[in-house]
């Protein structure tokens, strides 16, 4: 049985993650809670004390073994009180239109402290009431005592006297009750929804669940905004994701940095990046990796095969023009460089990173990408370039990933933390691995560090720490 071990962060984490839900049920229990307090009758308390004098023996001294007695005999008179007869008389004497069960409900009749003392405590919705029955609970029982035991040891100590403050409802016991009944129910869903929460959050559940390496985590873009002494930096108008370009220095440009280096050491030609699901960060990646590859000097060409919903063009800042759909439906008369457009890295030291758009609109996308033209075309490009990143649509929705796949050294698979269940994303998977295709590892996007604090925290905290604007 695998060990769980105790995390406060973690605790902390569902807490925050649910504090939405948390806050919901703590208020809905201190809104019913007052609602009760509200509705409710009051409830006034009036109580008077008896005393059972010790019977003596002939020897006219009380000893140890008469107290014993007596304390033994108050007993008898808690439950004498509480009879039918004694209640049934106060009844008839006071006039009551209440029935037995009424009052009992509403009697207490104890011993103080296992002495001689009789303490008998009436609650009612009237404070006269109270007073008047408790009294007359005494006067009848004295009275019976005399005339069913032929004792005259029981006296009144205290009459009772009445009472105008309400003893219930009680807005604070009330309060608390509820608000800590609310809270306990919200924490209870917040972490049972969190034990069904199956979707992928870090790299351990890679791991776990996926079998696979973590080749990246992209933190979301809050770490960064968040530095401290940092001010924050707007990304400019011609970079919309180039997050490389416009923040070199930030926490995700290093993130891309340390994923280039995970890919460089494996030497590929042609990669393959793909997701799950749409907006998953996936086309933001290859953008930024291409930019990273190519300020080492590697020539770097990025091809949208995204022929339905293409994106690549606009993170380069580029018009769409003649592509991929061009080159093949050409059948020759157009040159695939002809067709190609650069975006300017760097004008000073002549880096760049070429793109190869999707081209005009077509209405069988998957067969086009399935076609041996497509084939050849991805050889001519794996001559010209030292890296070609394809861009394609998530595997999830339409089968081009699966079928780009065959043509690659290798795939990225991009996952957004937190969004998508482990079993739909393996499912994606098994897709690739029985069309072949070799899984080069992960990528997270939209890692929230600060949630996930006992992988990332210390590693992000300490790059803060050296951190200057």
């Amino acid at each position: 049985m695998e060990e769980t071990e105790f995390d406060f962060n973690n605790i902390l984490s569902i807490v925050g993650k649910r504090i939405l839900l948390i806050l919901f049920f703590l208020i809905l229990g201190l809104g019913g809670a007052f609602f009760y307090c509200s509705s409710a009758s009051e409830k006034f308390q009036s109580s008077t004390t008896l005393y059972a004098k010790p019977q003596m023996m002939n020897t006219g001294e009380i000893n140890y073994n008469d107290i014993l007695s007596s304390q033994k005999l108050v007993k008898t008179y808690s439950q004498i009180i509480k009879s039918q007869k004694i209640v049934g008389q106060v009844i008839q004497n006071l006039k009551l239109k209440m029935s037995y069960s009424e009052i009992i409900s509403g009697l207490q009749v104890s011993s103080v402290n296992d002495t001689e003392i009789i303490s008998i405590v009436v609650t009612t919705e009237d404070s006269a009431l109270s007073r008047d029955i408790a009294n007359e609970l005494a006067r009848v029982f004295i009275a019976e005592i005399k005339e069913m035991m032929t004792l005259d040891n029981v006296s009144i100590i205290d009459e009772a006297t009445e009472n105008k403050n309400p003893v219930a409802p009680s807005y604070t016991k009330m309060l608390i009750l509820g608000g800590g009944a609310g809270l306990c129910i919200g924490l209870f869903l917040a972490f049972l929804l969190e034990s069904m929460n199956e979707k992928i959050k870090n790299h351990e559940d890679v791991k776990k669940y996926l079998k696979l390496k973590s080749l990246g985590v992209i933190p979301n873009y809050s770490m960064d905004d968040d530095a401290v002494g940092r001010k924050k930096k707007v990304l400019q108008a011609n970079t919309p994701t180039l997050k490389l370009l416009a923040d070199p220095t930030s926490v995700i440009s290093e993130s891309f940095r340390m994923l280039r280096t995970n890919l460089n050491f494996m030497d590929l030609k042609v990669i393959n990046v793909t997701s799950t699901l749409p907006s998953e960060g996936k086309s933001e990646v290859i953008c930024n990796l291409a930019v990273a590859f190519s300020l080492i000097g590697k020539r770097v060409l990025v091809v949208d095969c995204d022929l339905r919903k293409p994106k690549i063009h606009r993170n380069f800042n580029l018009p769409r023009r003649e592509g991929i759909s061009n080159v093949i439906l050409s059948n020759g008369t157009l040159n695939v460089g002809d067709v190609i457009q650069s975006y300017e890295v760097d004008k000073g030291k002549n880096i760049k990173v070429d793109v190869l758009g999707p081209g005009a609109k077509v209405s069988n996308p998957s067969e086009l990408i399935n076609s041996k033209k497509f084939e050849t075309l991805v050889h001519e490009l794996r001559d010209m370039y030292d890296l070609v990143l394809m861009d394609c649509p998530p595997i999830f929705m339409m089968t081009d990933g699966v079928l780009a796949s065959k043509l690659s050294d290798g795939v990225v698979y991009v996952i957004e933390s937190d969004r998508a269940d482990y079993q739909v994303i393996n499912s994606c998977i098994e897709q690739l691995q029985n069309s072949k295709a070799f899984i080069l590892g992960t990528v997270l996007t939209k890692v929230n560090v600060k949630r996930q604090k006992k992988l990332y925290g210390h590693k992000y905290d300490y790059y803060y720490s050296n951190y200057e604007a």
